[in-house]
Formats: C-alpha cells, structure tokens, sequence
C-alpha cells in the first residue's frame, strides 16, 4: 500500500514540477499580453487615429547641436500657412522630415478657433527611429481671414496635440499687405495647429457704431464690448446683468412674454423694445416704482 502511495505521488510530482515551471514562464507573459491589449484599446478610443494627408517629404542633413532650417514649398505654405521649421539635435544624423494635413483634427478647446492643422515627423533616415527634436515653427495667416471674421490678430497662437491641446509660446513677427507673420517655439514635434483666440477685436464700432453710441452715452456700460460678448457670442441675456428687473411688474411681463412666444428669440427682444436706440432718460430713479409712459415705435423708424 504504501509502495503505491509513494509511485502516486512520484508520478504526479513528475507532472507537478513542469507544470510549475511552464505556469512561472508563461502566465506573466500572458499577462502582460493582455494588459497590452487592454492598454492599445483604451488609447485607441482616448486617441483617435487621424486622418492625414501627406503633403511634404525630404530627407535633410543636421550637424550636432546646430539649427537647421527647414523651408516650406509655396503651395505648402499658402494651403496650411506653415513656412519654415527650425530644428536642433546633440548629435549629427540624415532626418527624413514629413509633414501631413490632418483632415479630422481633434476638437479644440472652447475658446479657439482652429484656423489649421498638421502633423509634422522626423525620423531617422537609417533606422527610421522616430526622432524629438526642439526647434521653432514658422507661419502666417492670411489679412483676409481677419477682414472676415473680425478676430484679433495679435490673439493667434500655436497649439500643440499630445492627448491635449496644449498652447505654445508664440510671437508676432511682422506683417505685409497679404498676411501676419509668426514663430512658435517647440520641444518636440507632433500634431500642430494654427489658432486664434474667439475674442473679436475690440473695434466692434466699425460694424456696429450705432450699438456703440448707445452704449457709449449709458452712465453704466463703461466697459468693451467683449465683456458680454466673448468671441461675438449672442448668447449673453440682459437679465444675466440687470438680474433685479425681473422684480418689477412691468419688466417682468415683458420678459415672461418674450421667453414664452415661439415668434420671440428669447428675453432680450422685450429689453430692446425700449432700450435700443430710445433714448428714454430714467436713469435717475432711485427707488422701486412703477413708471408709465406712451411710447409709439413708429415714430422710432419714422414710419
């Protein structure tokens, strides 16, 4: 009995102890295999793959720790406004450089319009090693794009995409009759985009001076026309400001009554009833009344 006791746990000690071995070598490798996996899927959905275009390519010598300069074709630098890049590296090498348009950025941050954006590689040219140069980034923006959109061009900056958008030292340079000139310094390289802040610029009364001679005789809005409306936004409501009107019978009706009807768009329709271009002087009043008055809007535009 015992001598089969003792074959039993020699045969099953002969299986035990490879299994042992194979168990130690493998499961850590299938672990981390896994984990891998895991950690590909949770960066593909976090980073999305972008959709490029290819639209510069050229191999260039760099000697050690001495800036090179990079320039741009002219249909490179007319479509994505990106001139030339300046680089430096501690050791000489050939570096393929590659440039891409991407065609579906990532989204920007709230207060930026992106105005382009690209994708920009070395790589070295014998091992095809991905290299991480620091340098600088030149480029313009076209006068136009400014005439169009009223933004300000000394709020342009260059952002940089690694997970986050992420803004960059920049610098105006200069301009001509055609375009604003820039440079942007980077330590590294990677997805860039061209920006501007959605601020307008503050010589809002060369589209709106009627707005502008309004405001500019009220006692109370001493102030630019970007603290209500950042970026040109037409989402600010009167109330938002004037809070305590909603208290007074009068104002109160005016405003549930344009909230309420589908033909309004929103409360400030019943405030510029009476306080756009109608110079009705009450800003004197001191205490809660009520005030009533006959006022005919058509003899406001003269009809």
């Amino acid at each position: 009995m015992d001598i089969m006791r003792r074959e039993t746990l020699s045969f099953m000690l002969k299986f035990a102890f490879p299994a042992v071995i194979v168990g130690v070598i493998l499961l850590p490798n299938i672990s981390i295999a896994i984990l891998k996996h895991s950690e590909h899927k949770f960066r593909s959905v976090e980073h999305p793959t972008l959709e490029e275009r290819l639209v510069f390519s050229e191999i260039i010598d760099v000697p050690a720790s001495k800036p090179v300069k990079v320039k741009l074709p002219k249909d490179v630098a007319k479509g994505l406004g990106l001139l030339s890049l300046e680089i430096k590296l501690p050791k000489s090498m050939k570096l393929i450089v590659n440039v891409s348009e991407v065609l579906n950025p990532p989204p920007p941050l709230e207060e930026f319009l992106l105005i382009s954006v690209f994708d920009i590689t070395f790589r070295d040219a014998e091992t095809e090693e991905i290299m991480e140069p620091s340098g600088r980034i030149y480029f313009s923006v076209s006068k136009d794009f400014f005439e169009s959109t009223k933004f300000d061009p000394k709020k342009v900056v260059m952002l940089k995409f690694r997970g986050d958008w992420i803004r960059l030292r920049t610098e105006m340079l200069g301009e001509d009759n055609e375009s604003y000139y820039y440079v942007a310094e980077t330590k590294s390289f990677s997805v860039f985009a061209i920006a501007v802040y959605r601020i307008a610029s503050e010589n809002c009364s060369e589209c709106h001076p009627d707005v502008a001679t309004e405001v500019s005789m009220s006692p109370y809005h001493n102030f630019n026309c970007t603290f209500c409306h950042p970026g040109m936004s037409r989402n600010v409501t009167c109330v938002q400001c004037h809070f305590d009107i909603g208290s007074f019978s009068a104002h109160k009706n005016f405003i549930e009554w344009a909230e309420n009807n589908s033909l309004m768009m929103g409360s400030n329709e019943a405030c510029i009833g009476c306080h756009t271009n109608a110079k009705i002087p009450i800003y004197n009043v001191t205490e809660r009344t009520h005030l009533s008055f006959t006022f005919d809007m058509s003899e406001l535009h003269g009809r």
